[in-house]
């Protein structure tokens, strides 16, 4: 493997986004301006002039992005299938070799999906959205 894939997460309790049932997440790597607009989103301007960050609200902004989602989506998940979420972005705060062997642990699904022929078509496509509902 050399480059960083999507990450299919499977919801413990599926969720109702945009008048679909999800089943599953699909989480993109996150890029530098994926981080610094998260911070962005999380950052209020106090009454005496200086800047306040969430970072709570920054990670939640950040996954949202992520998964083709809203913060608002996000903050309704079960929190296992929240820390879910956390574990998957993590794995892209690795080094390639040990991404894919953390991303086999974790989420099989995706490390299996990886070394199929049309894994690539694929997860850019579902990556696109980042959503799997009930149906799919």
């Amino acid at each position: 493997m050399n480059k960083y894939l999507p990450i299919n997460i499977v919801l413990q309790v599926a969720k109702e986004f945009d008048g679909k049932e999800l089943t599953q997440l699909t989480m993109r790597p996150p890029t530098t301006n994926d981080v610094i607009l998260s911070q962005h989103h999380a950052t209020r301007v106090l009454a005496d002039g200086s800047s306040h960050m969430n970072e709570a609200e920054a990670e939640m902004h950040l996954f949202a992005a992520l998964t083709g989602t809203t913060r608002e989506f996000i903050g309704q998940l079960e929190y296992y299938d929240y820390t879910q979420l956390g574990k998957g972005y993590d794995c892209f705060l690795l080094p390639l070799p040990q991404y894919a062997a953390r991303c086999a642990l974790l989420f099989p699904d995706s490390a299996m999906e990886s070394h199929s022929p049309s894994s690539e078509a694929s997860a850019s496509e579902s990556s696109a959205t980042g959503l799997t509902t009930a149906e799919s």
